[in-house]
């Protein structure tokens, strides 16, 4: 099927609430870090910026709980 695609080491914003992510989108620090909305509740997010998105989620009160953190062999 053509437009088909199959992202490799994405890294991804799940909140429970959309008002959250809206929240998420306008701070101007987190904005560049951040991909494609996946729904009204998940963006993508930069992998290699996951470090500096969970210290600018803390700083601005969000708890960020990391999933799935484990190198690949």
């Amino acid at each position: 099927m053509r437009g088909t695609k199959l992202h490799h080491g994405v890294a991804l914003i799940e909140v429970r609430e959309p008002h959250l992510l809206a929240e998420i989108e306008s701070d101007p620090v987190l904005s560049p870090f951040l991909g494609d909305r996946i729904s009204s509740c998940c963006i993508a997010v930069q992998p290699q910026a996951v470090s500096e998105v969970v210290r600018r989620l803390r700083a601005i009160g969000h708890l960020p709980q990391l999933v799935g953190d484990r190198k690949e062999s």
